[in-house]
């Protein structure tokens, strides 16, 4: 997998032998539009020193008045509160601009910070994402299912 990853920002460190290794990210992100729905994915830690970069993301998508964002979390590994501080700011801000934030499948690490920081009953979950095609049509509504998750919903 990091083999596939673009060298753009890569450098080496030096290690306690004296010898240079590649200095490996330590989270990745990504952005999909597809028509009203912007999935944002999100794999590996989230902590102090990269909470700002989902930050950044998480504004940019906002700013441009996505009416449905879908932050993909099933692949964080670990999650500080700096990454949680992220999500709300987000959720205000797609709130304020009528638009609406949803967390798919969030990873255990993730779900436990939400939990212990008592922000997780104000995020709405997500368990299947929109099929492919949703660019040809408006974004699919929201609704809970029989256990509490909410799930999109065809139209």
């Amino acid at each position: 997998m990091l083999e596939d990853l673009p060298v753009f920002g890569r450098h080496h460190v030096p290690t306690a032998s004296g010898s240079w290794r590649p200095d490996e990210p330590i989270m990745w992100l990504s952005c999909e539009v597809h028509g009203d729905v912007t999935t944002v994915s999100v794999a590996g830690e989230v902590d102090l020193s990269n909470a700002h970069l989902l930050a950044e993301l998480l504004e940019n998508v906002a700013g441009v008045r996505a009416p449905l964002v879908v932050v993909h979390l099933a692949e964080v590994t670990f999650f500080g509160a700096h990454g949680t501080e992220a999500l709300v700011r987000a959720r205000r801000l797609l709130t304020e601009r009528g638009g609406k934030l949803v967390l798919h499948r969030p990873s255990r690490a993730v779900r436990r910070v939400l939990d212990v920081t008592g922000t997780l009953p104000g995020f709405e979950i997500v368990t299947r994402l929109p099929p492919d095609g949703v660019d040809q049509r408006p974004a699919r509504p929201v609704a809970p299912d029989r256990a509490g998750v909410v799930e999109l919903s065809g139209s």
